[in-house]
């Protein structure tokens, strides 16, 4: 799967997470295009390194500790784990499939992946790859979001417009919710009330209401829909839109957009940290960062082509003392 093919058919994932708590974290982005993935500082926005994958990297999921990342190869049918401290390749997985969206469970165990041929989440050994089950989902399974109590992953069915709702414990699907068109992103509330779905083709956003896995709302955004975040006050949702070039802000008790940020060209993952949000913009090969304080736009910190998955992993001066 090229990237001229990923951007026609309107495939072009925008991951979601929040910062861990109890570490110092840097920001590690995905550059499919360069075949990157780029440590930034968090507390200078300055870039510190760059490390060189196998081709056509698209997303990007850190290990609860994060000391472990985990980069999906669609094209390649592999996963590489990167040791986050050093900045190096740990090893690299096969995968039967494309793997696609990705997320590691809180006890560090697995690793679920989405394949986006054969409609199924697959869940893998996070030491050694090892398949350790699978479960049909809808159709392209595109964004994977995993909460950290009730062992339930939310995979967004792009083609299936739905969102399937799994239990890990028994690997099955307890639920599949109607969404909007072309579902993609996805984020949890960290209190893990509401799940916000980011809609491509009808360009909205979905709100759901986990405990009862019903839906609360749907709010208007603009023409395409990607990236997804929450905040950490758990009142407002970030949702970018890559034709408008725009991050909208919805008002979550509300449910209306409160305010929207000019940012740069293709805008896909969108990531929240203490009091900044990060959001890739593929076109323009950079990063916007967002005060999260009065919703403004920071700066721009130049990157490289293609940016597209985000994720926090630990620090290295949190072991080396620098």
């Amino acid at each position: 799967m090229s990237r001229w093919q990923l951007c026609v058919t309107g495939f072009c994932l925008g991951l979601v997470g929040v910062a861990s708590q109890g570490w110092a974290e840097d920001l590690f982005v995905v550059c499919q295009d360069a075949s990157l993935v780029w440590r930034i500082d968090t507390r200078t926005n300055a870039i510190v390194e760059s490390i060189r994958v196998d081709a056509g990297p698209a997303t990007i999921a850190a290990s609860p500790d994060g000391e472990y990342l985990y980069v999906t190869h669609p094209d390649h049918g592999e996963i590489t784990k990167l040791d986050a401290i050093h900045l190096s390749i740990h090893s690299t997985f096969p995968f039967d499939g494309e793997p696609f969206g990705v997320v590691a469970d809180p006890n560090g165990r697995f690793v679920y992946i989405g394949d986006w041929n054969k409609g199924r989440v697959v869940r893998i050994d996070a030491e050694s790859g090892a398949l350790r089950g699978d479960v049909a989902v809808g159709r392209k399974p595109a964004g994977l979001v995993l909460d950290q109590h009730d062992h339930r992953l939310y995979v967004a069915n792009r083609e299936s417009n739905s969102v399937s709702v799994i239990d890990t414990n028994g690997m099955r699907q307890i639920a599949e919710l109607t969404v909007g068109g072309a579902p993609f992103a996805m984020a949890l509330s960290p209190d893990e009330k509401l799940l916000v779905v980011a809609n491509v083709r009808s360009g909205d956003a979905t709100i759901v209401d986990t405990a009862r896995l019903i839906v609360l709302a749907r709010v208007r955004i603009g023409a395409a829909p990607y990236g997804a975040a929450v905040t950490n006050a758990n009142d407002r949702a970030l949702i970018s839109d890559q034709h408008k070039d725009t991050l909208s802000v919805i008002d979550l008790p509300s449910g209306r957009v409160s305010a929207l940020i000019k940012i740069g060209r293709y805008p896909e993952a969108v990531l929240v940290g203490a009091d900044r949000a990060y959001v890739a913009n593929w076109f323009s090969g950079d990063l916007s960062v967002i005060d999260l304080s009065d919703y403004r736009e920071l700066t721009r910190i130049k990157l490289c082509d293609g940016p597209r998955g985000m994720v926090f992993g630990r620090r290295k001066a949190d072991v080396f003392g620098r």
